[in-house]
């Protein structure tokens, strides 16, 4: 799902390239390379590697959304990636999965409970309603771009939610992009390079950008489906662009290229209406979200008891062959601690989505043409995500065991030698050497 309505481009003016430092520094770039793909990254390493070339560490972190590990692999930019570094592995998304809390989770180390942005669309008891919006106020924590602010570091984003501005504490990235849905990827990777190759004093520690991967595809067409096929072929001719690059720059030596999504994609084959079922029985209440998952909050002027009405909402979705609880009932050790869950969250079996006549939230494709949907159990093989990496610190054919979504922010700041702070969920995956 994009990010965001689409709106004109602002922001920032784009910076031209810098190829001929670069170029300068070819020789001494591929040889810190060499040294850096065998080893775990350390300070001395980083030291090392912007002494022998004259620019500090950088990380690109690339989403390209709803795109499973498995639908990477045979795309010719991923096989690349794989020979200098990690394939694509499925990477275990949270709860639930949907694209704005997974992308704010794997900038800021933290379940959707904790951050706050618990779906793509949600009520807020104090604040109000929050709907596709990229405002960082809206996030609970500090995320990498203010975590990386406070460390003295510069970072940059195009089009990731949640980096439209500077966060509550006024720190954010230097530079971003408010999204606009028609910029093709070939645009951004474009900036990407600009950004890559700016003057050592004014290197950006950390680019994020986010790509439309098999997403929109997905939910018109269904995984696997031609439309979806397309979709990453195109995107894959950009990456190529970015990875042509960074081979000729030597840039591998002091960047380091992660390419994750935010979650899988499974086909629907049966759609209800919750909506409508709920108008039906009486209860006043507002659903949120749709496809796989969503939240019913109960309009306040109702004046028989709250219970009585939650019953109600459970019923009735329950008879339509849906999950549901009370908030702080979740099943499976799911967490759904923070109000702006709702009073009732719902969450659909794989091969069910649900939505109103109209639309899903009025966002994706009608109830009727929904042919592919998300937000369904995290642990479901269908819903994995995918986590890809390749350059400074990584190891050549490095495999890692179940990857989490979680571990993504954590490893941004390990790479960067800023420390992790005690109150992120998880640790850094260890990139390098490779085992076998």
């Amino acid at each position: 799902m994009s990010p965001a309505r689409g709106h004109p481009t602002r922001g920032c003016a784009h910076r031209s390239a810098a190829l001929g430092a670069r170029r300068a520094a070819l020789a001494a770039a591929l040889l810190v390379a060499a040294l850096l793909a065998c080893a775990d990254v350390s300070d001395s390493a980083r030291d090392d590697a912007t002494a022998a070339t004259g620019r500090a560490p950088a990380v690109v972190l690339i989403s390209m959304d709803g795109t499973r590990a498995e639908e990477a692999r045979d795309l010719p930019a991923f096989r690349r990636i794989a020979e200098r570094g990690i394939a694509p592995t499925p990477l275990r998304p949270v709860f639930p999965t949907n694209t704005f809390p997974n992308h704010v989770s794997l900038v800021t180390g933290v379940r959707p409970a904790r951050h706050g942005i618990v779906n793509n669309s949600f009520r807020d008891p104090e604040r109000g309603s929050f709907r596709y919006d990229n405002d960082p106020t809206w996030i609970e924590v500090p995320p990498l771009w203010s975590l990386l602010a406070g460390a003295g570091l510069r970072s940059v984003s195009f089009h990731w939610v949640g980096s439209q501005g500077p966060w509550r504490d006024g720190t954010g990235p230097a530079e971003w992009r408010v999204f606009d849905a028609s910029v093709p990827e070939r645009d951004k990777v474009a900036q990407i390079i600009a950004w890559l190759d700016a003057p050592p004093a004014e290197r950006h520690a950390l680019i994020t950008a986010w790509f439309r991967g098999a997403d929109g595809a997905g939910h018109r067409s269904g995984p696997d489906s031609d439309a979806t096929r397309r979709a990453l072929r195109t995107q894959n001719v950009a990456l190529e662009t970015l990875l042509d690059h960074l081979d000729a720059g030597g840039g591998w030596a002091t960047t380091t290229l992660l390419v994750v999504s935010d979650h899988g994609m499974a086909a629907v084959e049966r759609r209800v209406d919750l909506a409508a079922a709920l108008d039906a029985s009486g209860v006043r209440a507002t659903l949120r979200g749709g496809g796989g998952f969503g939240t019913v909050t109960l309009h306040r002027g109702d004046r028989r008891p709250r219970a009585e009405r939650v019953e109600t909402v459970l019923r009735v979705a329950r008879e339509l062959g849906l999950e549901a609880w009370p908030r702080g009932a979740p099943p499976r050790g799911l967490d759904d601690a923070h109000p702006r869950f709702g009073d009732v969250l719902v969450m659909a079996p794989l091969g069910t989505g649900f939505s109103r006549a109209g639309g899903v939230g009025g966002r994706l494709a009608s109830a009727a043409t929904l042919r592919g949907s998300h937000g369904y159990a995290p642990e479901l093989p269908a819903m994995q995500a995918m986590f890809a990496a390749a350059g400074r610190g990584v190891g050549a054919g490095r495999r890692l065991e179940t990857p989490h979504c979680l571990d993504v922010a954590p490893t941004v700041l390990a790479l960067l030698g800023v420390p992790v702070p005690a109150a992120l969920e998880r640790r850094a995956l260890r990139l390098g050497p490779a085992l076998d």
